[in-house]
C-alpha cells in the first residue's frame, strides 16, 4: 500500500499526527510505505522521526519515504511567512511536492509494484495529489475544507477577518466547482472519505461522487480515564482550548455565561493564545465575567491536557472546522462536548457523549449554548451520564479503530491479493 503524508510526525499534533497514527497503524495489516516530506528549513520532520524510531524501534511492515521537496517547494513554504505575500501561494508549493511524488512513484511501482494508493493529507480538497494517476486503485480522505463561515456570524468577527473569511469563501465555492483535478480525482477514486456534512455535499452535489464520513483526527484511549463526577453544589468548570482568534468564536460562550450570571455559577479556562486575546479580554471586563474566567494561555501539550483534565466540560464554539484534534482529546479525558451540529464535530460528537446546538446565527448559538450549561448544571446526573458517553466514543473513534476501518476498506477493494 502506498500512502501520501506529505504531513508526517510521531511527536506533533494536527495533520503530522494523522499521518502517523493512521500510517503505523495501518503496517498492522498491509506493508504500507509512506510518502512523507523530510521538511523545510526549520520544520525538519526527518530528523524527528529518525529520532522517534531510534527510541521506540522499527515498526515491522511501516516503510518510509522522503519525498525531497523541490525548489518550488522550498521557496513557497519557507519559515517567517506570516504577512507575507509568499503565504498565498502555499498551496502552489505543495502541488510542486506532489508532482514529485508521482515522479518517485512511478519509479517505486516499475521497480515493486503497489496495489493501491491512497492520499491521506494534507486533508483540504484544493490538492489531491498525482497517484491516483498509477493505474491501481486510489483511494481519498479524509477530506476537507469546503466547510465556510456563515455570513450570519460574520458580526462576531474583527473587520480583517471578515474580509479575509468572506474572500475565502466566494474563492472556496469557485475552487469546487472549477478545479478539474480535483474532480478528476475523484472520479479515479475507488473509495472517498468526507469530513462532515459540507464536504459530502461537495463531493456528492458537485462532483458526483459517492462518499463516507470519517473524522480526520483519532482518540488516545486512556486506560485509567474516569467519568466526570458532578453534584450541582459548586460552579461548572468548562475548559475551551485553541486559537483565541475570530473564527473559533469563543464570545458565543463568553456572552452565554454573561446571560447566566448569577443563576448558573461557572467558572471557564481559556487555553490558548492569538491575535484577538486583549479585545476578548476587554470584552471579560465589559461583561462583568472576569472573575469566572481564567487566561491560561498557550502551555505545552502535556500541561495543556492536565488543565482540561480537571474541567466538567469541555466547549468548542468553533464555526468552520475540520474535526480539530482538540475534541477527540477532551473525549478521551472524558469530557463532554458542548459544540455546533455542524463540519466534523457534527459527526464526532454525538447525543451520547454531549450537547450539540444548532448553527444559525450567533444570536441563537448564544442562546443554545447557554441553555446546554443550564442544562447541566440543574442536571448534575447528566454530566456523568455524557461523560461515560464520550469515553465510550472515544473507543469508537480511537486510532486502532480508524485504521482498522480503512484497512476494511482496502480489503473490500482489493479482494484477495496474490503475491
Amino acid at each position: 500500500m502506498l500512502l501520501s503524508a506529505f504531513a508526517f510526525s510521531p511527536v506533533r499534533g494536527s495533520e503530522p499526527a494523522v499521518g502517523w497514527n493512521i500510517a503505523s497503524r495501518l503496517a498492522k495489516y498491509h506493508d504500507v510505505t509512506v510518502f512523507c516530506s523530510p521538511g523545510v528549513q526549520s520544520r525538519q520532520r526527518r530528523e524527528e522521526i529518525d529520532s522517534y524510531l531510534a527510541r521506540h524501534g522499527p515498526f515491522p511492515g511501516l516503510t518510509i519515504h522522503y519525498v525531497e521537496p523541490p525548489a518550488m517547494c522550498r521557496l513557497f513554504q519557507r519559515d517567517n511567512q506570516n504577512g507575507s505575500l509568499l503565504r498565498g501561494f502555499y498551496y502552489v508549493g505543495y502541488a510542486a511536492w506532489q508532482r514529485q511524488a508521482l515522479h518517485d512513484a512511478r519509479r517505486l511501482h516499475a521497480e515493486q509494484p503497489f496495489d493501491l494508493a491512497h492520499h491521506l493529507n494534507v486533508v483540504g480538497y484544493r490538492e489531491p495529489g498525482y497517484l491516483w494517476k498509477l493505474g491501481i486503485p486510489f483511494l481519498w480522505g479524509p477530506v476537507g475544507g469546503a466547510s465556510n463561515t456563515p455570513l450570519s456570524y460574520f458580526g462576531m468577527l474583527p473587520w480583517k477577518q471578515r474580509i479575509y473569511y468572506g474572500f475565502r469563501a466566494l474563492s472556496n465555492e469557485w475552487q469546487k466547482r472549477t478545479k478539474l483535478r480535483c474532480r478528476a480525482a475523484a472520479r479515479a477514486a475507488k473509495h472517498i472519505w468526507v469530513i462532515g456534512q459540507d464536504n459530502e455535499e461537495m463531493v456528492t452535489g458537485i462532483w458526483g461522487r459517492q462518499s463516507e464520513r470519517m473524522p480526520e483526527t483519532g482518540c488516545v484511549v486512556i486506560d485509567d480515564a474516569q467519568p466526570r463526577r458532578f453534584d450541582g453544589s459548586r460552579p461548572l468548570r468548562l475548559a475551551w482550548s485553541g486559537r483565541v482568534m475570530g473564527g473559533k468564536c469563543l464570545p458565543i460562550l463568553l456572552h452565554a455565561m454573561a446571560r447566566l450570571k448569577g443563576n448558573v455559577p461557572i467558572e471557564l479556562t481559556v487555553l490558548g493564545t492569538g491575535p484577538e486575546l486583549q479585545e476578548y479580554q476587554a470584552l471579560v471586563r465589559h461583561l462583568a465575567i472576569d472573575q469566572q474566567v481564567h487566561w491560561a494561555g498557550q502551555l505545552p501539550h502535556s500541561a495543556a491536557i492536565a488543565e482540561m483534565a480537571r474541567a466538567d466540560v469541555f466547549v468548542f464554539t468553533g464555526v468552520q472546522e475540520a474535526t480539530t484534534s482538540v475534541v477527540p482529546e477532551a473525549l478521551s479525558q472524558g469530557l463532554p462536548v458542548i459544540c455546533h451540529d455542524a463540519c466534523g464535530m457534527g459527526s464526532a460528537v454525538t447525543d451520547n457523549c454531549g450537547i450539540k446546538v444548532p448553527m444559525i446565527d450567533a444570536a441563537s448559538s448564544i442562546e443554545g449554548f447557554a441553555q446546554a450549561l443550564t442544562k447541566l448544571h440543574s442536571n448534575p446526573p447528566e454530566v456523568e451520564r455524557l461523560s461515560r458517553g464520550a469515553l465510550r466514543r472515544a473507543e469508537e473513534l480511537s486510532w486502532d479503530n480508524k485504521a482498522k476501518q480503512i484497512a476494511q476498506t482496502y480489503d473490500r477493494i482489493l479482494g484477495p491479493v496474490t503475491s
